[in-house]
């Protein structure tokens, strides 16, 4: 049992998390999901028609490749949990499925990032300021706490 202490905590983590997304990305009716911060950003920056071109196929393929890392993710975990039942479980075959989800999970941090630098380099220097301005404000309400004006950001 205390072999497999880990594996469960991680297990579990990864069911809370799974909730935690599922809620917070199909199940709240007031959002309209990921194009909607798009919509948001091209807004709040005031593109120029040439911005908003280059913007739309950003966001066409940084949504190609963040779905292709989200089908990925699914089939990888669609596996780890049909071994929750399995009569018996080969523990190499759950930690290569672990260690995967979380390459997975790694590469769409970074697409995340790219998509994010990349929306800052096609700003000008008003719409860049304004940008880092978002960012700061996203930032600090993930963190769901008060700005601390003493801690450097």
């Amino acid at each position: 049992m205390k072999k497999h202490t880990v594996l469960y905590l991680l297990l579990i983590v990864l069911i809370i998390m799974n909730g935690f997304f599922l809620f917070n990305y199909i199940g709240r009716p007031d959002q309209n999901g990921p194009k909607a911060s798009g919509d948001f950003i091209v807004t709040e920056l005031k593109f120029n028609d040439q911005q908003l071109a280059q913007f739309k196929s950003l966001e066409a393929k940084h949504h190609n490749n963040m779905r292709a890392v989200g089908d990925a993710i699914k089939s990888l975990k669609d596996q780890l949990f049909s071994n929750i039942t399995a009569a018996s479980i080969d523990q190499q075959e759950i930690d290569n499925l672990i260690a995967n989800i979380a390459d997975k999970t790694i590469t769409r941090e970074h697409e995340l990032f790219k998509r994010l630098r990349a929306i800052y380099n096609l700003s000008d220097d008003k719409q860049k300021e304004q940008f880092k301005s978002i960012i700061k404000k996203a930032r600090r309400f993930d963190n769901q706490g008060p700005e601390h004006p003493n801690r450097p950001d």
